[in-house]
């Protein structure tokens, strides 16, 4: 069954005015599209809203065809309907003061028999104006502010990140004594010849204090202190005429000699170290097994032994232990005897070298 407000807002949709006998009038007003101003920026549709007079109560038929269309009934039998939903509608406002029209408003009873009507605020259905929204539309002049806001704003939060960054580093400067911000620029060829400059006053340095640590005795340090022009004659090839010993230098080489004598002419300083040949160790062996415990390798050797491998051992370095096979002298050693073992023992199938 078809409602009574469901027959009002279908013949709003066609019609501008609705009766309903004993109720009174409900009227669909066209509002045309406006501009709501600078504050909302907002282009609105035209629209229609329905609005209520109680002084209309003539009865012009267009409600009772509604209910002789919905029901395909006579007019008497419409009316009769019609009376049936108006009392039903009466009876509620009396009780409770107000009246839900659903999609058209609701009705309200007040003092003196008088009844208002409140609209919904979208509006009546409309399906002329169907499809059409509302939608903004800014002023050249608010687009304007809206541009220098944003800017301000963008320099502000630059400012505010460079004043941060700032505050880090002087925070860092803080933490960090010593460092008063200046940075130095150094050529590089010329930081690699101030490098090569400092090891060689190093290396001076180094033999020089070697050289005044080494024990020397007082015959080369006469020597050493008064070379003779005849010494250097014969390293340069050429006479020299010998010069006058002063009386000094002749009590010191006669003091020098005088110890000469008296100290072997040998000394332990003067022989040659005796080097002894290095003995050839073996640098290579065969890896048979990798992370295995002790009691499983000592097993696993004497199973090789009675195979009449018997150059097995177990050896841990840290946390990797493994069963190693014999010893040799160069990688081509150990890979021939590798091979030599693969062929005769599966447990060398998955062997491999080990430099030691």
């Amino acid at each position: 069954m078809i409602s009574l407000a469901r027959h009002i807002e279908l013949l709003l949709l066609e019609h501008d005015c609705v009766i309903v006998p004993g109720l009174g009038g409900f009227i669909a007003n066209h509002t045309e599209a406006r501009y709501t101003g600078e504050e909302e920026q907002l282009f609105l549709p035209p629209y229609r809203t329905i609005g209520f007079n109680q002084q209309l109560q003539v009865n012009d038929g267009l409600l009772v065809q509604s209910y002789m269309a919905a029901y395909d009934t006579s007019y008497p039998a419409a009316n009769l309907q019609m009376e049936k939903d108006l009392e039903k509608m009466m009876q509620e406002l009396e009780m409770k003061g107000e009246y839900v029209l659903e999609n058209v408003g609701t009705i309200k009873k007040g003092l003196n028999e008088n009844i208002s009507f409140i609209a919904p605020e979208t509006g009546a259905l409309t399906p002329s104006l169907y499809g059409l929204y509302s939608f903004e539309m800014k002023s050249l002049q608010h687009v304007i502010k809206e541009r220098d806001i944003e800017r301000n704003l963008q320099a502000a939060a630059a400012m505010h990140i460079a004043q941060k960054e700032i505050a880090t580093k002087d925070e860092n400067e803080k933490q960090e004594p010593g460092k008063n911000g200046v940075v130095i620029h150094i050529n590089r060829h010329w930081l690699d010849v101030g490098i090569s400059a400092a090891a060689a006053v190093v290396l001076f340095f180094c033999f020089s204090y070697m050289a005044m640590t080494q024990p020397s005795n007082n015959a080369d340090t006469v020597v050493a202190s008064f070379p003779t022009m005849d010494k250097v004659a014969v390293k340069a090839n050429k006479p020299a005429a010998k010069p006058a010993e002063s009386p000094a230098k002749k009590e010191a080489v006669a003091q020098v000699a005088a110890k000469e004598e008296a100290t072997p002419e040998t000394s332990v300083k003067d022989e040659p170290a005796k080097v002894e040949p290095a003995k050839n160790a073996a640098r290579y062996a065969i890896v048979l097994a990798t992370y295995v415990s002790q009691d499983n390798a000592e097993k696993f050797i004497k199973d090789l032994a009675k195979e009449g491998l018997s150059e097995g051992r177990y050896v841990k370095n840290g946390k990797v232990s493994r069963v190693l096979y014999s010893e040799y002298a160069d990688e081509a050693a150990a890979q021939q005897a590798l091979s030599t073992f693969r062929k005769q023992n599966s447990a060398f199938a998955e062997a491999w070298i080990l430099e030691l």
